[in-house]
């Protein structure tokens, strides 16, 4: 049997394609197995004895055996039984041992597609699998941001991607937008993007072709502590805003200089880079639909947070694991979706 060394020193000697298209598949051969989920799991055990009842939130429960390997509990309060991926993403799902790989394949910015031909699954399974790992992201925004926070938004032209029946022309390409086109309702979808210096980000999509005072306190409600120093351009809306809070601190910039001549440590240039991140990101999926835009923005936020961690498939798996509310998130998020033509 060869050891560590004869092995490496066979794969050197190979040429570079053949040294990538190997390490590939010794990749995907691993991940296939799943075993990163098994022990994603076993991390979430080891940091709670039992999982409360999804049903009714008690605490009151008690270990009923396994049943696939799988946890099953039962509730003093309700009598429901329930398993420990009940309510979470990975709920009903009969591959499990392909969301490692699955997951590696979103990481690397791969169209849903390419990532179902890539896996052997079909277009529908790679797109609701995509948007249930999403809906475990929802609740994982800031709570709370504050010291000094930057407020701008990003405006995207509406995309009605996968719709059938559209009430304006088709267009052949991204520079067919015109902001003014006549249709019913709104023709733009305004990022609304906070960025507070200390590193915390919060983003929400909200349709409309230019902000109200109420969208944007609608947008932002109770996402700013007391006291929090909020920095925006001279938009209108904002200014209305912080009278509204007289807690908030406001300072302006002219959405047409990068400082403030007048205080340097007012300006806007972190939240302009996350914009020109958030193009970034969103550009390999050739268009994201308007209506399933929050679930890309909460994808960014949260990528974001893993920049620098080593276990981040790992991460993302207990994040599954974690999200209760996630498989009923996705519930709704389903009502408003199309079913993929294959």
């Amino acid at each position: 049997m060869e050891d560590k060394k004869s092995i490496k020193a066979s794969f050197d000697r190979l040429p570079a394609e053949e040294q990538e298209q190997l390490l590939n598949e010794l990749l995907q051969a691993q991940e296939l197995k799943g075993d990163l989920l098994e022990t994603a799991g076993q991390d979430v055990a080891n940091t709670r004895k039992r999982k409360p009842c999804p049903h009714c939130r008690s605490e009151k429960v008690y270990k009923r055996g396994k049943q696939k390997g799988v946890q099953m509990y039962q509730c003093r309060e309700c009598t429901k039984w329930y398993s420990e991926t009940t309510g979470t993403p990975l709920w009903d799902i009969k591959l499990k041992h392909k969301w490692q790989a699955y997951l590696r394949c979103m990481q690397q910015g791969m169209a849903i597609k390419k990532i179902a031909k890539e896996l052997n699954i079909s277009i529908q399974t790679s797109f609701d699998w995509r948007h249930k790992i999403l809906s475990s992201l929802a609740e994982l925004s800031p709570e709370k941001l504050q010291g000094i926070v930057e407020c701008d938004e990003l405006e995207l032209p509406v995309n009605n991607k996968g719709c059938r029946s559209l009430d304006r022309e088709p267009r052949k390409r991204p520079s067919d937008f015109k902001r003014n086109e006549p249709y019913d309702g709104a023709s733009t979808v305004q990022v609304v993007t906070v960025v507070e210096r200390g590193g915390g980000k919060y983003l929400k999509a909200v349709e409309a072709k230019g902000l109200s005072t109420e969208q944007i306190r609608q947008a932002l409600k109770g996402k700013l502590a007391e006291g929090t120093t909020l920095i925006t351009d001279k938009h209108p809306s904002y200014k209305a805003l912080t009278k509204q809070n007289p807690s908030l601190k406001h300072k302006t910039v002219r959405s047409t200089d990068h400082v403030n001549p007048k205080d340097k440590t007012v300006h806007l240039q972190h939240v302009n880079s996350t914009h020109g991140q958030l193009r970034k990101f969103l550009s390999p999926f050739n268009g994201v639909s308007s209506k399933y835009l929050q679930n890309y923005l909460n994808w960014f936020a949260y990528a974001d947070q893993l920049a620098n961690t080593k276990t981040l498939l790992k991460q993302w798996l207990i994040t599954i694991l974690l999200s209760p509310n996630a498989y009923a998130l996705f519930r709704l998020f389903k009502e408003n979706a199309v079913n993929i033509r294959t």
